[in-house]
């Protein structure tokens, strides 16, 4: 009985409690109303000038993008291409105008930084060479694997490399793109690879092409075994099949020799490019709300923090 009677205090209690709580929300939102009802005509104005500011922002505000290309440094620029790419940044950092209008003309001022990152591609690594392999699972043996893979020092091994440009605004964007690329490619020693690299290629193009063209020469010669003009013959079943097997090997270097003729152009060779990519933001407001907004809440502060110093400054003289 004792018990229950103690349950029942204690759910009075509680309820009591409740109703208090309810009750100072009540008069909290009446205080909030007779506030802003007592303050209109300078909340209307704070309103206004807000939106007025914020309007201003938004018309003179210069949007940050993001561009991203696809590079491939060829005759062995990575680690050139990395330096110059850092060198760059420390540049924008340390506010040398000087330098940066060298690489970029009238646009220097629209060059936030530059990002690379080589992009993993370790099968078409393996794929090149058995070499690539060895080497490949030599160093994975002193690491981690996912370590190396992402370790810059190995960036060297890939192809593909992605550079994230920010830039203020986007009229200027693809002409800094631009503008940079030939920056990176006014290089007289990778251009002088690049005349090695590619004489050697066209060479190895042509030689594949000859040697193609003695194997069809000695694939026909066997399918007439019976023509007296031809004394060529293979008896061998398994020369016959290295024969093909080798053609098989020669027209897939041909297609990687071609492909790299492709690539040969330039030093720093674009693959693609995407043009003023907004960042994606979580939340964004326009500051034609977001300044009313925030006028209306720091003049309401002012007014809060006054209101809290009374209600302390009154229990103090009480107690």
């Amino acid at each position: 009985m004792a018990q229950q009677s103690s349950e029942e205090i204690d759910l009075g209690y509680l309820f009591k409690k409740s109703n208090d709580f309810f009750k100072s929300i009540i008069r909290g939102l009446f205080l909030i109303l007779a506030f802003f009802r007592k303050f209109y005509i300078i909340i209307l104005v704070l309103v206004l000038v807000g939106f007025a500011y914020g309007y201003y922002k938004d018309s003179n505000s210069v949007t940050t993008y993001n561009n991203e290309i696809i590079v491939i440094p060829n005759f062995e620029s990575v680690d050139y291409l990395y330096d110059k790419v850092e060198v760059i940044n420390n540049k924008i950092a340390s506010g040398d105008t000087l330098y940066l209008q060298n690489v970029l003309d009238t646009n220097f001022r629209k060059l936030n930084s530059i990002k690379l990152e080589p992009i993993v591609d370790i099968y078409n690594f393996v794929s090149k060479s058995y070499r690539n392999y060895d080497v490949l699972r030599l160093i994975a043996e002193k690491q981690d694997f996912s370590e190396y893979t992402e370790d810059l020092s190995t960036s060297k091994y890939y192809k593909y490399h992605r550079m994230d440009v920010s830039t203020t605004g986007k009229e200027s964007s693809e002409k800094i793109i631009e503008d940079l690329l030939i920056f990176l490619n006014n290089n007289e020693h990778f251009r002088k690879y690049q005349d090695v690299y590619v004489e050697n290629n066209k060479f190895e193009i042509q030689e594949h092409y000859n040697m193609i063209s003695q194997i069809d020469s000695l694939l026909r010669a066997n399918s007439r075994i019976n023509n007296i003009a031809s004394n060529v013959f293979i008896n061998n079943t398994t020369d016959l099949f290295n024969l093909i097997d080798r053609k098989r090997q020669l027209v897939e270097n041909l297609v990687q020799l071609k492909t790299e003729e492709i690539d040969f152009k330039l030093p720093i060779k674009k693959v693609s490019g995407d043009y003023n990519l907004e960042s994606k933001k979580f939340f964004s407001i326009s500051n034609k709300i977001k300044y009313p907004l925030i006028f209306v809440f720091l003049f309401s502060l002012v007014f809060f923090i006054i209101y809290i110093f009374k209600k302390l400054n009154r229990y103090g003289h009480s107690h």
